[in-house]
């Protein structure tokens, strides 16, 4: 197992090291807690991050984002305690991790609206449906303009802004617009830093791109967003707390989750953090430009962490193999 330490830490023990007769028990590194996955999640578990440090300054907490199926990848290496994903788990994410004794526990934590959006210069493309996007992004598309979307829009390139393959985002969007297995277009902007999308799409009079609700939000002087139709005779829908909250925002609107490794869980550490993580989301998804999870969603979370240590409490108390029960 490879030992992480921070630059902070590193600091402290090479302190320590110059100091005459310091002993071998100031070296023990603080306990860590280390997340990793959705750069739209990351918004969230880095408030959580920030808060905790006021209340357990003794913890450290280190949150980085890398993509869903990035921090994916980096839990079946057994190099993260929690993920951050903005798409639910894939079957062989989860055959993979079982396999290797590595079971985890979902939390809901929030929704998110994935925005479509365009510059701002754009005063035609107001609003577009499922097929119209469909078409736009799928492979193979004949789509080069926008009158090839609409007659009546100005015949100049489209310019397309999208999260890389490693992103939830890009995953949910794909399969939402596209389909089950589709593959969508090869001549696209990518970026797997959702901030160089947004500079994409705001620099560029005919760009659109698609990213988190939160994300938008945040730049909203910059960008503008697109209504989507579920179907071309249904009415556009702008997203917002209230389209997100009120599941009006479809097919684009999604749940956010973090998936806990059990044994991580166990740990008093962890488990303190994702007791004020759940106590307190609420203020940090909307402060992080999200729609909270409901307080049954919430319950939910609290009652799997609590079957969690129980199990613990339980496997520690059971007798070894071989030896009598305690009376």
């Amino acid at each position: 197992m490879r030992l992480r330490l921070d630059r902070r830490r590193l600091l402290a023990l090479g302190a320590c090291l110059g100091l005459v007769g310091c002993g071998v028990g100031d070296l023990t590194p603080a306990p860590t807690i280390i997340i990793d996955g959705s750069s739209t999640v990351f918004r969230i578990s880095k408030a959580a991050q920030e808060a905790f440090a006021d209340v357990e300054p003794d913890v450290t907490v280190i949150v980085d984002n890398h993509g869903t199926g990035g921090g994916f990848s980096r839990y079946l290496e057994g190099e993260v305690d929690i993920i951050d994903a903005s798409r639910d788990a894939k079957p062989d994410e989860k055959s993979k991790a079982w396999a290797r004794g590595m079971e985890w526990t979902r939390l809901l934590i929030a929704y998110d609206g994935i925005t479509v959006a365009v510059n701002p210069k754009n005063d035609f493309a107001r609003e577009l449906s499922v097929e119209q996007l469909k078409r736009l992004w799928e492979a193979g598309s004949t789509v080069k303009t926008w009158k090839d979307l609409d007659p009546s829009w100005p015949d100049r390139e489209i310019v397309i802004y999208s999260p890389d393959d490693d992103s939830g985002t890009y995953e949910f969007f794909v399969e939402a617009i596209l389909g089950k297995g589709k593959q969508p277009r090869d001549d696209v902007q990518q970026n797997s830093d959702d901030n160089i999308l947004i500079n994409g799409v705001a620099g560029d009079v005919d760009g659109i791109g698609y990213f988190g609700y939160a994300y938008y939000n945040a730049n909203k002087d910059r960008i503008r967003p697109v209504g989507v139709k579920a179907t071309a005779d249904a009415p556009a829908v702008i997203p917002s707390p209230e389209s997100i909250g009120g599941k009006t925002y479809v097919p684009l609107s999604r749940p956010l989750y973090l998936f806990v490794k059990n044994s991580a869980a166990r740990r008093p550490e962890v488990a303190r953090f994702l007791g004020f993580y759940l106590d307190e989301i609420s203020t940090l998804a909307t402060t992080a430009g999200y729609d909270p999870p409901t307080p049954e969603d919430v319950q939910a979370g609290q009652a799997a962490l609590a079957g969690i240590t129980a199990a613990a409490k339980a496997e520690a108390l059971a007798p070894a193999a071989g030896e009598p029960a305690t009376p």
